[in-house]
C-alpha cells in the first residue's frame, strides 16, 4: 500500500498558523491550565487511522487538510493586514509631521480617555505607555482572530473529507459481485459506525458554537452597515478611511467563511445521501442489509449542517444577512444624509 500521508501528520503540524497564534495568546487547548479539546483529538485520531487507508482515501484526507491550511492563511493575511493599518498609519503621520518640521504625536486609536489621562495623554512617557498598551491589544486581538476563527471551518472541512471517504466506500460496496452477504454487512457496519462518529462530531460543534455563531450573525448585521456608512461619509468628505475599509473586509470574512464551508458540508452530506441511494442496493437480496440502507437514507434526509439558534449557517443565511445589513445602511443614509 502506497503512503500519501506523513507518519507524523497531526492537527498542530498541519494548521500551525492557527495553533501557534492560540499558543501565543494562551487559548490553545493543550496549554496546561486547559482541558484537551475533544474535537482536535478526534481529528488527530482520524489522521492516524487514515495512514492505513488506501491511496485514494488518503488523497481525500490530504486534499481537505490542505484546504484547511488555506483557511488559516486567509485569516492570517486578513487579520494581520487589518491590524497593521493602525500602527503603520500612526507612525507614517508622525513621520510626515516630523519631516514637515511640525512634529505631532499620533495615537494608535482615536480614543477619549478619562479626564485624568486626557489632559496628559500628549506627555511623552504617558503617550508611549498608552501607545504600547494599544499596540499590545492590537497584536493580541490579531492572534485571537488568526487562532480561533479558522478552527470551525477546519473541522467542517475535515467532516467533508470523512463523508467523501464514506461516499467512496459505499459506492464500491455492492459493485464487487464476489462480496458475500456477510462481507457486505461487515463493511456496512464499519460505514455506519464512522457515520455515527461524524454525526457526533457535528453535534459537539453545535453544542459549543451555536450561541457564538448566532451572536456573530447578529453583530455582523449591524457592523457591516455602520462600517459602510463610515466609509461613504469619508468619501463624501474627500477622504479615504483605510482603517474602516480593512475592518469592513474583515467583518465580511468573519461570517462568510463559516457560511461557505458549512454550505460545503451540507452539499457533501447531500452527495453522500445520493450515494447511499445509488449504491446498487436494489440488486441485493439480504433483508438485513436493505433495512440498514433504509435507516441510513432516513437519517440522511436531515441536512448535515452547522446552525445557529434559529437558522442554518449557509450561503443563503449569509445572503439574508447582507440584505438586512443593506436595509440598515439605506436607513442610515436616509436619516443622516
Amino acid at each position: 500500500m502506497s503512503k500519501i500521508l506523513d507518519e507524523d501528520m497531526n492537527f498542530d503540524k498541519i494548521f500551525w498558523i492557527a495553533t501557534t497564534a492560540m499558543r501565543l495568546n494562551r487559548s490553545h487547548p493543550y496549554v496546561a491550565r486547559d482541558k484537551i479539546w475533544q474535537l482536535i483529538r478526534i481529528v488527530d485520531d482520524d489522521y492516524e487511522l487514515a495512514k492505513e487507508f488506501c491511496e485514494e482515501e488518503q488523497r481525500i484526507v490530504l486534499h481537505y487538510s490542505k484546504r484547511g491550511v488555506k483557511v488559516c492563511q486567509y485569516w492570517f493575511i486578513s487579520a494581520c493586514s487589518t491590524s497593521a493599518i493602525f500602527p503603520l498609519k500612526a507612525l507614517m503621520l508622525m513621520g510626515k509631521s516630523y519631516m514637515a518640521g511640525e512634529f505631532q504625536l499620533v495615537p494608535l486609536f482615536e480614543l477619549t480617555y478619562p479626564w485624568i489621562l486626557e489632559d496628559y495623554k500628549t506627555v511623552p512617557i504617558i503617550f508611549i505607555t498608552l501607545f504600547g498598551l494599544a499596540l499590545f491589544f492590537d497584536v493580541y486581538a490579531t492572534s485571537m482572530y488568526v487562532g480561533f476563527d479558522p478552527i470551525v471551518p477546519i473541522f467542517m472541512l475535515h467532516l467533508c473529507g470523512q463523508l467523501d471517504i464514506l461516499n467512496l466506500r459505499i459506492s464500491k460496496m455492492f459493485s464487487d459481485t464476489e462480496h458475500s452477504d456477510e462481507a457486505v454487512r461487515k463493511n456496512l457496519t464499519e460505514i455506519i459506525l464512522k457515520l455515527q462518529d461524524v454525526y457526533k462530531f457535528i453535534q459537539v460543534i453545535k453544542t459549543n458554537f451555536t450561541v457564538l455563531y448566532e451572536f456573530m450573525m447578529k453583530t455582523t448585521t449591524f457592523l457591516l452597515p455602520l462600517t459602510a456608512f463610515q466609509i461613504t461619509e469619508s468619501l463624501r468628505n474627500g477622504e479615504i478611511n483605510i482603517e474602516f475599509i480593512g475592518f469592513f473586509t474583515g467583518v465580511i470574512l468573519h461570517f462568510y467563511i463559516p457560511c461557505y464551508y458549512s454550505d460545503l458540508l451540507m452539499e457533501t452530506g447531500e452527495k453522500f445521501r445520493l450515494a447511499i441511494y445509488s449504491c446498487g442496493w436494489e440488486k441485493h437480496s439480504d433483508m438485513r442489509t436493505l433495512r440498514t440502507i433504509l435507516f441510513m437514507l432516513t437519517r440522511a434526509i436531515k441536512p448535515v449542517v452547522i446552525s445557529t439558534i434559529f437558522c442554518a449557517i449557509c450561503l443563503d443565511t449569509f445572503a439574508q444577512m447582507c440584505r438586512e445589513a443593506y436595509s440598515i445602511f439605506n436607513l442610515m443614509n436616509a436619516a443622516w444624509a
